[in-house]
């Protein structure tokens, strides 16, 4: 299962849906898909889509996932990397579109990038590469580490 979150920001992200959407026409994603679609205004056809998810769904979907498709948000990526143990494949909200008031997503996905933390994707044929070559880059953490020690050594890396 492919499991797609767009966030919570007012603001659409229907172009990472129409680009799924594309994949899923073209049978290039023949997987079960399901979308956080947040305020966008495209139905994505052959996908299980909701609006928002609560917290537990939300973290059970990233856990379930075969393939995180996220937008760039610190949040999101955390969930998907500590609580689901997941290498989310990433494509930023740009001003350009009017998907966010700035370009920090992709600043900011671009230093994770380089981390090797996240793969970054900024159109339909680096996405659908992505997910056709998708190692799943599981994280695993051993069980007596906390969330604090994950999340410092993480921050520590991006410096």
């Amino acid at each position: 299962m492919i499991f797609v979150t767009v966030g919570t920001h007012h603001l659409p992200f229907d172009r990472l849906l129409l680009l799924i959407n594309a994949l899923i026409k073209q049978k290039k994603i023949k997987e079960k898909v399901i979308i956080q679609s947040g305020t966008a205004t495209i139905l994505v056809a052959g996908a299980v889509q909701k609006s928002n998810y609560n917290f537990n769904e939300f973290v059970s979907l990233l856990r379930k996932a075969r393939i995180v498709i996220s937008h760039a948000g610190p949040a999101t990526i955390y969930q998907s990397i500590f609580l689901a143990g997941k290498k989310p494949i990433v494509i930023p909200r740009l001003k350009k579109y009017g998907e966010h008031v700035s370009d920090h997503q992709l600043y900011f996905a671009q230093e994770l990038a380089k981390k090797n933390k996240i793969y970054l994707c900024l159109d339909k044929k680096e996405l659908f590469y992505q997910v056709q070559s998708y190692q799943s880059g599981k994280i695993t953490w051993g069980q007596s580490q906390s969330i604090v020690k994950k999340l410092k050594s993480f921050l520590d890396d991006l410096k």
